[in-house]
């Protein structure tokens, strides 16, 4: 006789599903319509919000700009295109243009007037100084885009370029002119106290017609006096209309005189010459000093 009673409390093969766990299956694969709703909406848009903090647009940066003015077939095209060059060298060919044009190129930092006081230490030194050589149109109708820019106050330097020949001086120092009375009056009517730079790029050395730097300064500063001295009169025999245009017209200190270069530093403007060919690469090298320091 077997002796063995079953237990009283018998534990039941498999437990009853619980609520709770029956709900938060029904509640994933089965969501209210306002959740999910909600939860299209955050997979949409949160991306579109993350992508307009990330990649947000930021201010145009306004780079300094250097003009380049002068006669027209003077080479200011061919300099400004072999400036962008590693090599400095010249395109093959160029046209003359109708229209400015604009480069971005760099020049190192540590040549950069403002670095001169920095360590040799200092990694910024490593990095290039970016800024805009903006070409200008030299025909005569189209000068006055020149004439519009070079008081601008984006403009850093003014580079007057000409032909080391000087076929013809009269030419050139009107043009020259009126660059140097627009800067004149740019610097004496502004309220700061840094001076307008300009050099003057002796282009095409290596002809055998070419100039010294030094002989084209004296053939411009003794055919600029004679303009000089010559609009003074004009404007004499006009009316005065009570502007004071005598003023305006006349280059340099007031006073009579032979004009020179130099005295210009009196009104706030600084010139330099230089010469160079661009047929032989030499521009890059010598206009990045004076480059650096106008920053």
């Amino acid at each position: 006789m077997d002796s063995t009673l079953p237990s009283p409390n018998p534990t039941p093969l498999m437990s009853a599903p619980m609520p709770l766990y029956d709900s938060m299956l029904a509640s994933i694969f089965a969501p209210p319509p306002a959740v999910l709703i909600a939860t299209l909406l955050a997979t949409f848009l949160v991306p579109i919000f993350i992508h307009f903090i990330v990649f947000r647009p930021r201010s145009a940066i306004d780079l300094p700009t250097f003009l380049l003015v002068g006669p027209a077939a003077s080479g200011k095209t061919s300099l400004m295109i072999s400036f962008e060059s590693e090599t400095g060298q010249p395109p093959a060919e160029t046209r003359t243009s109708q229209t400015p044009l604009s480069l971005e190129c760099s020049v190192p930092a540590s040549i950069a007037s403002a670095s001169k006081y920095r360590s040799v230490n200092d990694p910024s030194l490593k990095a290039h100084q970016r800024f805009l050589l903006s070409d200008t149109p030299g025909h005569g109708k189209l000068r006055h885009i020149a004439h519009s820019s070079v008081s601008s106050p984006a403009i850093r330097g003014v580079i007057f370029v000409l032909d080391s020949s000087l076929t013809d001086v009269r030419e050139v120092a009107e043009y020259l002119y009126d660059v140097l009375l627009a800067l004149q009056y740019s610097a004496t009517s502004s309220t700061t106290t840094q001076s307008k730079k300009l050099l003057v790029a002796c282009n095409k050395s290596d002809v055998f017609t070419a100039l010294p730097p030094s002989k084209i300064q004296k053939l411009l500063e003794d055919e600029i006096t004679q303009m000089r001295v010559s609009r003074s009169k004009g404007i004499l025999d006009v009316e005065d209309d009570g502007e004071g245009n005598d003023e305006k017209e006349w280059l340099g200190e007031g006073g009579e005189g032979p004009f020179t270069f130099q005295s210009m530093e009196e009104v706030g403007v600084e010139i330099e010459f230089k010469g160079g060919s661009v047929e032989n690469g030499e521009w890059r090298d010598r206009l990045s000093p004076w480059i650096g320091s106008c920053f």
